[in-house]
């Protein structure tokens, strides 16, 4: 765990998309997605980070309102900066909303009738992206050696979180909606990490075409 590296963990959640009327459709917002962004004292699948294997935790005190607050989240799909479609700037604006309760931080974003918007709508509701993932920057946590059990890491402070992503390959299970795989040392394992991340290759490849057709009229050379 580097404090200077940035971290990315993926959450498997419960989306929701809630389709907009009266007001809010006539502002051009097609609807609200939301979910469970992170989830507190929840035990996180084996993660793998520069050859070093651990579970962790976060702790409540890691991401509270005040501090959510303070922050200017993203939201995007996939990790990436040019698919970003909503926008929580500390507390005072953007398209999309922070809250905390006892089991995590929720999120909801009204989707924009644009492109990207309708591109995170229909995958949606598709069941396509069926996880969140959180980019963050980690201050303090503590680490507990545990006989016979790889490492857990205690998150209490974060430095920032810079993002919440919509996507796949969920970290922690008990959330509702990367650049982070599950760890899995056998061999089918390994094999199902490198077909994922071969078809997650074509499909940011598509996705830059697409962005290349809609601005510039043009195909772009990403294979």
């Amino acid at each position: 765990m580097d404090a200077k590296k940035r971290e990315i963990r993926n959450l498997e959640c419960q989306l929701a998309f809630r389709e907009a009327s009266g007001e809010a459709s006539e502002k051009g917002i097609l609807g609200t997605i939301c979910g469970r962004a992170i989830c507190f004292n929840a035990e996180s699948q084996v993660l793998d980070e520069y050859g070093q294997t651990f579970r962790e935790v976060i702790a409540p005190e890691a991401a509270t309102m005040d501090f959510l607050n303070t922050q200017d989240i993203k939201i995007n799909m996939l990790h990436m900066r040019e698919l970003t479609f909503g926008r929580a700037k500390r507390g005072v604006s953007g398209n999309a909303r922070l809250s905390v309760d006892n089991e995590g931080v929720n999120f909801e974003v009204d989707v924009p009738n644009c492109d990207l918007g309708i591109r995170a709508r229909e995958l949606t509701k598709a069941g396509v992206y069926d996880g969140c993932s959180f980019e963050f920057w980690p201050d303090k946590y503590d680490v507990e050696e545990r006989e016979g059990k790889v490492p857990l890491v205690r998150h209490t402070h974060f430095r920032a979180i810079t993002a919440l992503t919509l996507g796949m390959d969920p970290a922690y299970l008990q959330t509702s909606l990367h650049a982070r795989e599950l760890y899995d040392e056998t061999p089918a394992g390994k094999k199902a990490k490198q077909e994922a991340e071969a078809q997650k290759q074509r499909e940011q490849a598509e996705l830059h075409r697409s962005i290349n057709r809609m601005q510039y009229g043009i195909e772009s050379s990403i294979i």
